[in-house]
């Protein structure tokens, strides 16, 4: 989701390799260059955590020291009791909390395979009276139930853009993006 406060300055990466070791990640930069500072001999930029906070006075997340400035950042790795392994997530600013969540009911709850976890649609509240949604969730017999009770559903074009990869017990891997 692209919108006046979010932008192009994280993303998700999910791997993993022939053993079955998997990394979940998501990194950010916060801004267009993130803090400006390059690590000498290493060659990655410093993020700029400062934007997540809020500098209008009074507020709770303003910059103060020992203050950790909020985050949305949510990798995840769920390892179920049959050894299955299922592990996601998705950039989107303070939409990736929600995208993480639809994606994992989703696959837990509703036990949905990879593909159609990453591709169905998604919905947003982030405490406010409008609740976002994407590829037509408004439409469905769902969202035109939600409308009926006075939902307020926004379409936007994409709530997150969600990397996954599931490991079965034996080992075999599907990954989808």
């Amino acid at each position: 989701l692209l919108t006046d406060t979010e932008g192009l300055s994280t993303t998700h990466l999910t791997v993993a390799d022939k053993d079955g070791m998997v990394v979940s990640y998501t990194l950010t930069i916060e801004s267009t260059g993130g803090s400006g500072i390059v690590v000498p001999g290493y060659g990655f930029i410093l993020n700029n955590e400062l934007t997540d906070f809020d500098s209008q006075t009074p507020h709770p997340n303003v910059p103060e020291s020992g203050k950790r400035p909020r985050s949305s950042m949510a990798p995840t790795i769920a390892v179920a009791t049959d050894g299955s392994v299922f592990a996601f997530g998705s950039p989107g600013g303070s939409t990736i909390i929600t995208t993480v969540l639809n994606l994992a009911v989703n696959a837990i709850d509703f036990d949905m395979d990879l593909e159609d976890v990453i591709a169905a649609p998604r919905i947003s509240q982030r405490n406010g009276g409008v609740t976002q949604v994407d590829q037509g969730f408004e439409q469905s017999a769902l969202g035109q139930a939600l409308t009926a009770y006075g939902h307020q559903l926004s379409p936007v074009d994409e709530l997150g853009a969600a990397t996954g990869i599931f490991i079965t017990p034996s080992g075999q891997m599907s990954a989808v993006a």
